[in-house]
């Protein structure tokens, strides 16, 4: 099981080996409408589908992705079914991992989920002096 994430602040002035943190603004697939699953799914697995591409790590897929998402989520189907190997189940995992849909894919890539954004009072939306704080 791989460690706590590091902290934000870091002490020392290097560059992670695997880079820094970082996060995206939006959620979900980013290319338009969300490509048609492969045939012959089971239910299970078009939620999974659907349920992937509007997920926020969505966000950091590209058309180029697509073809191993297929391939993902055909294995994902033939586990669904059962009777598959407990090496097709390492597959789906390292798969999963790859494509940042696990926990540990996330930290993998240094994925950050998106902060959830308190939504303005109409009163500091329209307010010039929005940027202004009382004295006490």
């Amino acid at each position: 099981m791989p460690g706590p994430a590091p902290a934000e602040n870091r002490r020392r002035r290097n560059v992670p080996a695997r880079g820094d943190w970082h996060s995206t603004d939006a959620t979900g697939w980013q290319h338009g409408q969300i490509p048609a699953p492969p045939d012959g799914l089971k239910d299970i697995s078009l939620w999974a589908w659907e349920t992937w591409f509007r997920a926020w790590f969505a966000a950091y897929w590209t058309p180029d992705d697509v073809p191993g998402l297929r391939q993902l989520i055909r294995l994902y189907d033939e586990v669904e079914r059962g009777g598959v190997k407990a090496a097709d189940r390492s597959e789906l995992r390292q798969l999963m991992d790859n494509y940042g849909i696990t926990p540990k894919g996330q930290q993998d890539r240094r994925w950050k989920r998106p902060q959830p954004q308190a939504p303005a009072k109409p009163a500091e939306r329209e307010s010039r002096y929005r940027h202004l704080r009382s004295a006490g």
